[in-house]
């Protein structure tokens, strides 16, 4: 007898669409295709700035870790995280309208989370402040003023032996900078973590250079005192244009 009561037999569906499919194997090779293409495609999304990333680091090295080309800036790679220290430090200031009404304002202890949340030109020089010294705390201040409307995002740092080591002279035609002292085992704590760091990266040294070190308290850059300043100012606008920090 017939099934009258209008249920399907499930062997029935099941052969349909098997018949279905078999009978369109362009259109499963086409989906097949599709699909494969949609995987290809995610994968390229994730893979691509990683390559890129790799061919970037590539260059560096093989740049023996300038960035760009050998004019400028040299990179620290990996970037040195400064450990704590505690120094003292003044900020030369002006109330009047002559130099020689400059005068040293004492600030609270500078440690290493003054290096936090901005930009920082550093710089150690050692012994008297000669000509190389005084042209490059010349070339800091003027590097940070040609950032215009950045320029408050970078502080010039000097790290020095004696708060006596330039004199007041000097000083007066550089408001704003700050100077670290103090006692000579923390200055030469800080000296050391940066020369350590330059020789386990096999880096030259590097006497009277300047460096960068970014909002995060790393040490990340180096220039040489001999560079000429437009090329630091190109480094300091890249790094300020790419960065959302300090």
């Amino acid at each position: 007898m017939s099934n009258t009561s209008g249920n399907i037999d499930p062997s029935m569906t099941s052969s349909v669409n098997s018949d279905a499919s078999e009978s369109n194997p362009e259109g499963n090779e086409k989906n097949a295709k599709q699909a494969r293409k949609r995987f290809l495609l995610i994968i390229a999304c994730f893979a691509i700035p990683l390559i890129l990333a790799i061919i970037w680091l590539q260059v560096v090295r093989t740049q023996g870790g300038t960035w760009g080309n050998t004019s400028r800036g040299e990179l620290i790679h990996p970037a040195l995280p400064l450990s704590d220290f505690s120094l003292n430090q003044f900020i030369m200031k002006n109330d009047g309208n002559t130099a020689e009404e400059a005068y040293r304002e004492p600030q609270d202890a500078f440690t290493v989370e003054n290096f936090r949340g901005i930009w920082s030109v550093f710089y150690m020089p050692e012994g008297a402040c000669t000509e190389v010294c005084e042209k490059n705390i010349y070339h800091m201040r003027q590097v940070r003023l040609a950032l215009n409307n950045r320029m408050n995002r970078v502080q010039r740092v000097t790290l020095v032996d004696s708060a006596d080591q330039f004199d007041e002279q000097l000083l007066s035609e550089h408001l704003g900078l700050q100077v670290l002292s103090g006692d000579a085992n923390e200055v030469g704590a800080l000296r050391d973590q940066i020369r350590a760091a330059e020789a386990e990266r096999k880096m030259d040294p590097l006497p009277d250079a300047i460096y960068v070190i970014d909002p995060f308290g790393n040490v990340m850059m180096r220039f040489k005192p001999d560079l000429d300043p437009g090329k630091m100012l190109k480094d300091l606008k890249h790094l300020l244009k790419v960065s959302r920090i300090g």
